[in-house]
């Protein structure tokens, strides 16, 4: 029945072609849509997570990215929204996916949701620092070129096209992880930066702002996501 079915369809979309020169483009241009799907994706992850913004467990991409190329503005109220219209479900997964900083990410968590974003974002910085080492053997904020070294061998037996999409936002530089000296006001519209806001720095002391919070939970939704399930069924 299968074959029946697959030669059906075979023969409708050739006579389709001939007799609909629309639907003919129309459907080269899914196909090579969809060959070139991973590379799209793996653009997009890159450029936004440039700006601060990462998929979390609960994003829909394709929603993701067409409020990205509406313009920084849209995507932020975007995430912000998706962050809350999903907060239980993120919060838990991320309690259950690491119980054993159950303790530290609640306190982030409930610091969050008091907005003493203050606090918040040093301890979803620290917890995403130590969540990436722990799986990767390296550090996500500083040892670059260690970090590319051990996100290959990590990733290497995966054979999917997926997969350079799921690391690459983990190897690009961004305000997260740059330089202290990474301090005017169009940076730091770009995410909070971790080396200024741990060290102290006179020239980050302004990190506490709400979107800086989200900021920090989507980069660490993502990384957990990254490294349970979305590894494991790759």
């Amino acid at each position: 029945m299968a074959d029946d079915f697959s030669e059906g369809l075979k023969e409708y979309l050739i006579d389709k072609a001939k007799t609909d020169p629309q639907f003919c483009k129309e459907f080269a241009e899914l196909v090579v849509g969809m060959a070139s799907v991973p590379k799209n994706i793996q653009i997009f992850t890159e450029e936004a997570a440039k700006i601060g913004w990462f998929a979390t467990s609960e994003s829909f991409l394709g929603e993701m990215k067409k409020s990205y190329d509406k313009g920084r503005d849209v995507l932020d109220s975007y995430m912000i929204e998706e962050i809350d219209d999903n907060y239980g479900n993120l919060k838990s997964s991320l309690l259950k996916n690491h119980s054993n900083r159950k303790e530290i990410l609640e306190c982030a968590f409930e610091l969050h949701e008091s907005q003493n974003w203050i606090a918040s974002i040093p301890l979803f910085l620290a917890q995403t620092e130590g969540i990436f080492s722990e799986n990767v053997g390296s550090f996500l904020f500083s040892e670059h070129a260690k970090r590319k070294e051990k996100l290959k061998e990590r990733f290497e037996e995966k054979a999917s096209d997926y997969m350079p999409y799921l690391y690459s936002p983990f190897e690009i530089e961004n305000q997260f992880s740059a330089n202290i000296s990474s301090k005017s006001q169009d940076k730091k519209k770009n995410g909070p930066n971790r080396n200024g806001i741990l060290h102290g720095s006179r020239k980050h002391l302004d990190y506490g702002k709400k979107i800086n919070s989200y900021k920090c939970i989507s980069l660490l939704s993502y990384i957990s996501m990254v490294f349970t399930s979305l590894e494991n069924k790759t």
